[in-house]
């Protein structure tokens, strides 16, 4: 591949990986302006230019400079071109020289891909809107919450008959309003575990969590602590072992619920990036519309900074809720989420990051289950798997030794109730990676594994 007029790094784009021309690109320039390769305040060739000598669309390189413009990578200057931002105005993914740090923990979404013409069309007419002199509804926009609606109906055949969507200004938010309007001030909650540490400190913040056990095929619905107000599970795909729960779990819940008067809670798009079967009936489809709630958001689709969540309540607990709801997501944000959920770009983009997390998850699967002695759960589904590790091989030992090849792990520890047995693993989040990243992270962790004395099978 030639390299590109006054770009003084090659480009190396391959039409074969899983993940988009630009979002190559799009890594590559960004990689070399953190590795200092591309010198500040330098000049980049134009689109024209760079879309000639690699052999691409110039819509392949203006996506990829409109992503770096965002990011603050580069910056144009009218009539002058695209310069290099000064390291100030950039934003490395690691500090130091060296390799770049590739980070596998959770709670990074993919960036590939992303819509931006229809995220900046759907902005740009939301704000052509008139804002109401009293601000939106308390529970948000009727189009947005019928938007809502109708994506749960068509992702998850959920028919809101006994629930109301109620639209809030963050996760945070709808978890704290569900869960008073539940259990007052100190609700007791049972929190599936191992699940993510993120949720754990977010339902720690509003009450008392306890754990309930899960084994290899969900929460156990037989061991739900006595005198809970909510039980938290995440029943399609459970973080990070992947489980997924059987129907009758699922109705053992919603039997619990009718019969102590206490509230099931799952997410809204658990399991949303699943490859195969659809997802089995919600305990919220099954259970009584008095006990089951939800709540969900849109981070893992788009983007975590989009300040909007909802959560879908027993309509006996949405007029209370109502009542004491703080200030909700502006206007506009309202108006070009409702406008992208009504659009199908949503959908859309759901499809997109599902095809882009196959292709991972079978390049994880190819490199991991080679080892005979460890076990690799949940890396059929979603964008994330954990590696069960023999008791002669301590976690924290295989985390220290990828941290010194600057890849960044979580220990399985992590994920657990304090008071829980900790499983010996670590949990890796890859969707976020481009191809060569993954594949660079694949290589760390193979040669880590090996120096653990960890064999590989043989071919036949």
């Amino acid at each position: 591949m030639r390299h590109p007029q006054r770009l003084s790094v090659p480009i190396h784009l391959e039409r074969n990986l899983p993940e988009p021309l630009q979002d190559q690109l799009t890594a590559q320039l960004r990689r070399a302006i953190v590795r200092g390769q591309l010198a500040p305040r330098s000049r980049m060739p134009s689109t024209r230019t760079l879309a000639r000598v690699l052999g691409i669309s110039r819509g392949v390189a203006l996506a990829a400079f409109e992503r770096l413009l965002a990011e603050g990578y580069i910056a144009g200057r009218h009539g002058s071109g695209t310069y290099v931002c000064a390291p100030a105005n950039a934003r490395p993914s690691s500090a130091g020289s060296g390799e770049t740090r590739i980070d596998l923990r959770l709670d990074r979404p993919s960036a590939h891909g992303f819509p931006l013409a229809e995220w900046r069309a759907a902005w740009r007419r939301a704000g052509l809107h008139r804002p109401p002199l009293g601000g939106p509804p308390p529970a948000g926009l009727p189009a947005l919450r019928a938007a809502i609606a109708a994506h749960l109906r068509d992702t998850r055949g959920l028919e809101l008959d006994g629930h109301e969507v109620i639209v809030t200004a963050g996760y945070a938010d709808a978890l704290r309003l569900l869960l008073r309007a539940q259990g007052g001030h100190d609700p007791v909650i049972a929190l599936e575990d191992p699940a993510p540490p993120r949720l754990r400190a977010a339902l720690g913040r509003l009450g008392t969590v306890l754990p309930l056990p899960a084994d290899g095929w969900g929460a156990r619905t037989d061991r739900i602590p006595a005198a809970c107000d909510v039980v938290a599970v995440l029943p399609e795909r459970g973080l990070p072992l992947g489980t997924r729960m059987p129907l009758e779990r699922r109705q053992a819940l919603a039997r619990w619920a009718a019969d102590s008067g206490g509230l099931v809670l799952e997410p809204a798009f658990d399991g949303l990036f699943r490859d195969g079967p659809g997802p089995l009936p919600s305990v919220l489809a099954l259970g009584d519309a008095w006990s089951t709630a939800m709540v969900g958001s849109l981070a893992e689709v788009l983007t975590p900074s989009l300040r909007l969540a909802f959560a879908v309540v027993p309509r006996r607990l949405a007029g209370e809720i109502e009542q004491v709801m703080p200030a909700g997501p502006s206007i506009t944000c309202q108006l070009a989420v409702t406008e992208l959920l009504g659009s199908g770009c949503v959908a859309g983009r759901v499809a997109g990051l599902s095809a882009q997390y196959e292709a991972k998850r079978a390049l994880v699967r190819q490199t991991l289950e080679a080892y005979p002695h460890m076990r690799l759960l949940g890396a059929r589904t979603g964008a994330a798997a954990t590696l069960l590790l023999p008791v002669s091989v301590p976690a924290g030992s295989v985390a220290a030794a990828l941290r010194a090849r600057r890849v960044e792990v979580t220990e399985l520890a992590a994920y657990h109730h304090p008071d829980a047995q900790p499983g010996n693993g670590i949990v890796l989040g890859f969707g976020h990676l481009d191809g060569l990243s993954l594949r660079r992270a694949l290589h760390a962790l193979t040669r880590t594994l090996d120096e653990h004395r960890l064999a590989r099978r043989t071919a036949a």
